[in-house]
């Protein structure tokens, strides 16, 4: 079974990297469109089996349990690697033979992303990546099994990922997608997702925000 798992760490505090442009409430609103768009997308796959956050965020739940997605509830938060290892482990205990995880401020993510990696699945042992724009970050990872290499997301993570693959002999294949790759942290993050226009709830928020114009003038 394939399943799908997104981490959310506590949005009450998200985005640092926006606070020149953004006060916190609004950093936070923001972060919860992004969820959303990524949700949607996540719903409307066809080749997951099962679909996932794993968080303590008591609005996330909210969000994610009103759009049909399971909640695998964390009572602490370690990093977002201990929470994908711990949400992994579960996923394998209920019977999962690969987990893909993806992030949850991609905003640009479609359905059809989600599945085409899940269509690259191997019968046998493998991992697929997807890295960040500046190929330091992982971006999305498809591991089968759900555990075969420790999560190690932070600074580098991508090389540190295909390392620990390296290390333990197993076959990987890395994919670039430019949607999934842009994961919004920082002012240039954004200033690139203004400028594609796309109809998302991020988008909306941002004009609701109606910092648009602050946002494409910054350098």
């Amino acid at each position: 079974m394939k399943f799908v798992i997104v981490p959310v760490k506590d949005l009450s505090k998200a985005k640092e990297r926006l606070s020149f442009l953004l006060p916190q409430n609004e950093r936070t609103e923001l972060a919860y469109a992004m969820l959303e768009d990524v949700l949607s997308a996540l719903q409307q796959s066809k080749l997951a089996d099962r679909k996932f956050i794993v968080t303590l965020d008591v609005k996330a739940i909210e969000i994610a349990s009103g759009m049909g997605i399971g909640v695998i509830q964390e009572t602490e938060q370690n990093g977002e690697s201990a929470s994908v290892d711990y949400a992994s482990q579960i996923a394998k205990n209920m019977g999962a033979t690969s987990v893909l995880v993806i992030p949850g401020d991609a905003p640009l993510i479609t359905s059809e992303d989600i599945d085409f990696i899940l269509e690259g699945e191997k019968d046998s042992p493998s991992i697929i990546f997807v890295p960040s724009r500046d190929e330091l970050g992982t971006n999305a990872i498809l591991r089968k099994p759900p555990d075969a290499i420790p999560s190690m997301f932070g600074y580098d993570s991508y090389n540190k990922h295909m390392n620990e693959a390296d290390n333990n002999n197993i076959p990987y294949e890395s994919y670039d997608n430019p949607r999934i790759g842009l994961d919004i942290d920082r002012p240039e993050d954004l200033k690139e997702f203004v400028s594609l226009k796309s109809n998302t709830k991020t988008y909306n928020e941002l004009e609701r925000l109606n910092i648009i114009e602050k946002i494409k003038n910054y350098s």
